[in-house]
């Protein structure tokens, strides 16, 4: 990648984790009452919605960005994650990325290295790429 390509922000990144967060939470709540229908009827295992929370967060983010190299949010804001040679990931970093980001501890990254842990160890960074939708 340029040098001299601009990287996201701090604000975009909270943005980017705002939106995605409700969204993620949407559907795994969705998915969650789906499940506990066949709990109820069927005898399924009851699970705990975390569970579903972050089964849906992993899904989410994985095959979002390794589809379309974005999620929802970074539609909105405009912007892509790319490999830091500026390509396309491979299939190895966006499961490193997606595992990493289910993390709680994911963002600490930001206070020694400048950007988060998903990004530090997958070898990916997040670029401008068109006009955000906003």
């Amino acid at each position: 990648m340029n040098p001299t390509t601009p990287t996201i922000g701090d604000g975009t990144r909270i943005l980017h984790f705002l939106v995605d967060t409700i969204l993620i939470a949407i559907i795994a709540y969705l998915v969650y009452g789906w499940w506990n229908f066949h709990v109820m009827y069927w005898n399924y295992t009851p699970y705990q919605y975390g569970v579903f929370f972050f089964a849906t967060m992993w899904v989410y983010v994985f095959l979002f960005e390794f589809i379309f190299l974005r999620t929802p949010a970074k539609w909105l804001t405009g912007t892509k994650v790319v490999s830091e040679n500026g390509g396309r990931p491979n299939s190895l970093q966006f499961f490193l990325r997606a595992t990493l980001r289910t993390t709680i501890v994911s963002m600490f990254g930001l206070a020694w290295n400048g950007q988060p842990f998903h990004d530090t160890f997958s070898k990916t960074k997040l670029i401008y790429a068109a006009k955000p939708a906003v």
